[in-house]
């Protein structure tokens, strides 16, 4: 299959209806098996409604593609989505409460994906990503997110800490995550402008994230285990925020 540079193929149930529903002039063409399915069948019917070309293909066809993935028998070819950069952010610095999420240096797509379907579960108001080393908008993220992709801005910036200090400059606080923090998620009292930092699988945050947050924390963990995946600290963190806000 030819993709030109700016397009992309996308599969799972959720990601498929979010883009058609909220950016339906981006889709080419969706593709599905000859599935009887309710949702399948309501995305037939939604595609046809905004003149995007249905398809129906065979099993090998998405096996093909997403091997690696569940698919749902459900893809479609769309223009991939703009990445907001760092002056973004600007336009948030009104907002009475604001939340934001940072990840610093996650690599891996499911964690990114995972992460930004909890935050648009959070309602968090835009997630940031480094330019480098760090996973960005591919169509992994976007399967795994559910479609949380779509409805959360993401903002790439050049340097994390030079964004910590522009967000601090604006009445933002800085709440960086690490596992020998002394203080828990729960002891803490969040500003009504907060953004929360996760860092990456195997080190966390870097040195110089640390000593630039305004609040070190962690995630109280009565039980036996020392650490939770990054979207699991992601969402326990965020609503302990949100139910403060």
């Amino acid at each position: 299959m030819n993709l030109t540079k700016d397009q992309e193929l996308v599969c799972g149930i959720n990601a498929v209806n979010e883009i058609i529903s909220i950016r339906s002039s981006s889709v080419t063409t969706l593709f599905i098996e000859d599935d009887k399915r309710k949702r399948i069948q309501e995305l037939d019917q939604l595609a046809k409604k905004n003149n995007i070309e249905v398809v129906l293909q065979d099993s090998s066809f998405f096996q093909k593609n997403f091997s690696e993935m569940n698919h749902q028998s459900v893809a479609i070819i769309c223009h991939k989505r703009l990445e907001e950069n760092e002056n973004f952010l600007e336009n948030l610095f009104e907002k009475d409460n604001l939340l934001l999420l940072i990840l610093e240096h996650i690599t891996d797509p499911h964690n990114v994906g995972a992460c930004i379907r909890t935050a648009a579960a959070a309602g968090v108001d835009a997630v940031i990503v480094p330019k480098n080393r760090s996973c960005h908008l591919t169509p992994t993220v976007r399967k795994i997110s559910s479609g949380g992709a779509e409805l959360i801005p993401f903002v790439v910036v050049t340097n994390i800490v030079r964004t910590i200090n522009k967000l601090q400059s604006a009445g933002v606080m800085i709440y960086g995550t690490d596992m020998k923090a002394s203080k828990l998620h729960n002891e803490i009292t969040y500003g009504d402008k907060s953004a929360l930092i996760i860092g990456s699988e195997d080190k966390g945050l870097k040195r110089l994230t640390l000593e630039n947050c305004d609040e070190i924390i962690k995630v109280k963990m009565p039980g036996r285990i020392e650490s939770l995946n990054a979207s699991v600290s992601t969402g326990i963190m965020l609503f302990q925020i949100i139910n403060q806000q």
